[in-house]
Parts: C-alpha cells; sequence; structure tokens
C-alpha cells in the first residue's frame, strides 16, 4: 500500500471513523450544544468554539499548502489561530461544524492528487515536508480533539 493511502485513511478514520484512541473528532462533537461550545474552565481558556476554529484554520493552512499557497501563512497566537468566541448562535456553531466538515471534504479531494513522491518534498517556506506536514496535522486533530472530550467532561 502507498503511503499517501495510510495517510488518506488516517484522516478519514480521526475525523468520522473507526480510531485506535477513542472516539473520532465529529463523534467528540456530535452533541456538543452552542451553550456548551462557549463554556470556559477559566476565563483565560479557549472553548470548545474556539478550538473548533483553531482546528479549521489549520486544516486551511494544510490544504494552502498543498494546492500551492507558497505565501499563505498562520501567525501563531493571531485572531487567524486562535479566534475568540464569547457568544454563539445555535446557527454560528452549526455554521463553524459545516466549515470544519467543508475542510475534511476538501482535504481529502486534494489527497487524490497527491502521490508518494510528492510527500518527500519540502513545503515551500518550510523546513519540513509534505509528510511532516500531514502527519502532523493529523496529531494536531488528535490532540485538540481530545481538549474537547476534556472540556465536556469538566
Amino acid at each position: 500500500m502507498q503511503e499517501i493511502n495510510r495517510i488518506k485513511d488516517m484522516v478519514r478514520r480521526h475525523y468520522d471513523g473507526e480510531t485506535w484512541h477513542g472516539p473520532s473528532l465529529i463523534e467528540t462533537l456530535s452533541d456538543v450544544t452552542s451553550e456548551q461550545a462557549l463554556k470556559r474552565l477559566l476565563p483565560q481558556t479557549h472553548n470548545i468554539a474556539e478550538i473548533v476554529a483553531h482546528l479549521t484554520a489549520w486544516r486551511v493552512f494544510v490544504l494552502e499548502k498543498l494546492t500551492g499557497g507558497e505565501s499563505y501563512d498562520i501567525v501563531l497566537d493571531s485572531e487567524t489561530d486562535w479566534p475568540r468566541y464569547d457568544e454563539l448562535t445555535v446557527e454560528g456553531w452549526h455554521d463553524l461544524l459545516v466549515a470544519l466538515a467543508d475542510t475534511q471534504t476538501e482535504l481529502l479531494d486534494v489527497l487524490e492528487s497527491v502521490n508518494d513522491r510528492r510527500l518527500q518534498e519540502i513545503v515551500p517556506g518550510r523546513r519540513y515536508s509534505y509528510y511532516t506536514l500531514l502527519h502532523g496535522g493529523i496529531q494536531h486533530d488528535i490532540y485538540h480533539s481530545g481538549q474537547i472530550s476534556l472540556l465536556k467532561k469538566a
């Protein structure tokens, strides 16, 4: 099996399939209400809505890099990296989840044109390969999925 096919499988499984580590990202988010999405453990911590927006932003980063957006970047700790949500309607929460879902669809579509040789290429403007970018994206989603699970239990 080609490595890109393994990566696509992990992208699918983590988002809405059967994972080795527990519930998928969508399963974790499935019962979160807009009210729950706004709750903070402490005033300076992120809430679930902000984590979802953050996940979406970095998925867009991966998509931009895969599709030739050489100059696209996200400034760490900026509004793009971590948008703040203190108010959120039911429709607004739905829109955040749709934006996340759209990145999943687009990522799987874009990965259809990526081959193993491309995985070894260096991402323009970075010191890492597309292989590292894609695995990092998966790990990033899993990390924040765990945070969401903890926030739901708090």
